[in-house]
């Protein structure tokens, strides 16, 4: 059975496993009105659809490489995805106060050098919507980015607090490390993870969406 515990911002989040394929299924029932009210763009509406799998890997895989080369507009894209009226990132030099539980305690042992954090919000071609939360962390040595890495690949450890969680939390939209990449470059660490907002987006097209957003540079 699984266990779950609550997030500052009233979300929940599974404390058994791990993040990332496999893990358990995110709930989530917020409406496009909600991911409107927070990028300040209109609602996206649309019957709910499914792609076919070995497709969306098609596109995943195409998408992956622009996102290597930092065209995340022509990744988008690739995936047949819209974003809708993204908000600016944000930047940092304290990681404490954007982080809750043992990721938190690390970053207060461990002090971080900068974060930056953005939200994806993004609609795909049959009207289903969805966010990806992305976050770069500058750490001190390659070391404890790696340390970094493992202990918030593990569920129940805490997170880097999503872009406007508050208002992602307020209408229903739940990060519970379903869809869920991370990725270590020197002493920076990379962690990307999509959740529903609206419709039944494909559970392989938003695990795409974070594989792609992991692999984007830092803005």
């Amino acid at each position: 059975m699984v266990e779950f515990r609550m997030r500052p911002d009233g979300t929940r989040y599974p404390i058994n496993g791990r993040k990332g394929r496999g893990g358990v299924v995110a709930a989530a029932g917020a409406t496009a009105v909600a991911l409107a009210a927070y990028t300040g763009g209109g609602a996206v509406t649309g019957g709910a659809g499914s792609i076919a799998g070995e497709s969306i890997s098609i596109r995943t895989s195409n998408a992956k490489q622009s996102a290597r080369n930092g065209q995340p507009d022509k990744a988008w894209q690739q995936m047949r995805l819209r974003v809708t009226r993204q908000r600016a990132p944000e930047h940092y030099v304290d990681c404490v106060l954007h982080s809750f539980g043992q990721v938190r305690d690390f970053f207060v042992q461990t002090p971080c050098r900068s974060m930056t954090r953005t939200l994806v919000p993004l609609a795909d071609e049959h009207g289903n919507t969805a966010v990806v939360s992305i976050a770069w962390v500058q750490m001190r040595t390659s070391r404890t980015a790696r340390e970094l890495d493992r202990l918030d690949y593990r569920d129940g450890t805490g997170d880097v607090t999503a872009l406007g969680h508050s208002v992602l939390a307020a209408q229903g939209v739940s990060f519970t490390g379903e869809h869920y990449e991370s990725r270590v470059k020197g002493t920076l660490f990379v962690r990307a993870e999509a959740a529903p907002v609206s419709g039944n987006p494909d559970p392989a097209l938003l695990e795409g969406m974070a594989q792609v957003a992991v692999l984007l540079p830092r803005p």
